[in-house]
C-alpha cells in the first residue's frame, strides 16, 4: 500500500522535494547582509519531473528587505547527482552586467555560506562544483574583486552554519540508516 504522497509524486519528484526540505531546514537561520537574504532551494512544482528530465532545482537567496533582487546562486539536480554553486565573482559579474552597479552582498558571509552549501550538497551525495564568472564577464568580475570588501562574517553566522552542517549530516545518516 502506498501513501498519498507516493501515489501523487514520482521517485525523482519525491527525491527533489526531500532534498529541498532537508537543505532549507538546515539553512533556515542563515541570513546574509545587507538584504537579509535567506537561502531557498526550490522544490518541484508538480508531481513529476518527467523521469528526472525536469529535476533541476534552483538555489536562491531571497531578500527580506525591499529594494534587493533575488539572487540565483546555483542549482541542484538529484536525478543527475550534481549541484553547481556560483562563486562571489560569478554573482558580481552577472549583477554588474544586469543592474549596472556592484552587488550589495557581504562577500565574507556569502563565501562562508558557499562552503556550507557545498558541504551540505556533498553530504547529500551530490557532486558539487563552484562556477566562476562566465568568460565574457571575467574582466568585469576582476574589477569587482578590486573593490573594498564588505564586513566580515559574524560569530553568530558561523555558529549557525556549523549547526546547519551537523543537522544535515545527522539527517543524511538517519535517511541512510532508514533505508537499510
Amino acid at each position: 500500500m502506498t501513501s498519498g504522497r507516493q501515489a501523487l509524486q514520482t521517485f525523482h519528484a519525491m527525491q527533489a522535494s526531500d532534498l529541498a526540505n532537508a537543505f532549507n531546514d538546515a539553512l533556515q537561520k542563515t541570513v546574509i547582509a545587507p538584504g537579509e537574504y535567506r537561502v531557498e532551494l526550490t522544490a518541484p512544482e508538480g508531481p513529476s519531473t518527467a523521469g528526472g528530465v525536469q529535476a533541476m532545482q534552483h538555489l536562491r537567496l531571497v531578500p527580506r528587505l525591499a529594494g534587493f533582487p533575488t539572487l540565483v546562486v546555483g542549482h541542484a539536480n538529484h536525478a543527475e547527482g550534481k549541484a553547481e554553486l556560483r562563486s562571489y565573482e560569478h554573482l558580481a559579474a552577472v549583477h554588474r552586467q544586469r543592474f549596472k552597479r556592484p552587488i550589495a552582498l557581504d562577500r565574507a558571509a556569502y563565501e562562508a555560506f558557499l562552503q556550507l552549501a557545498r558541504n551540505l550538497f556533498e553530504a547529500l551525495r551530490l557532486e558539487t562544483a563552484i562556477a566562476g564568472p562566465p568568460a565574457d564577464l571575467q574582466e568585469e568580475a576582476e574589477q569587482e574583486n578590486r573593490a573594498p570588501g564588505a564586513s566580515g562574517t559574524s560569530k553568530v553566522l558561523l555558529a549557525s552554519l556549523v549547526l546547519a552542517v551537523l543537522l544535515v549530516l545527522g539527517a543524511g545518516m538517519w535517511m541512510a540508516l532508514g533505508k537499510n
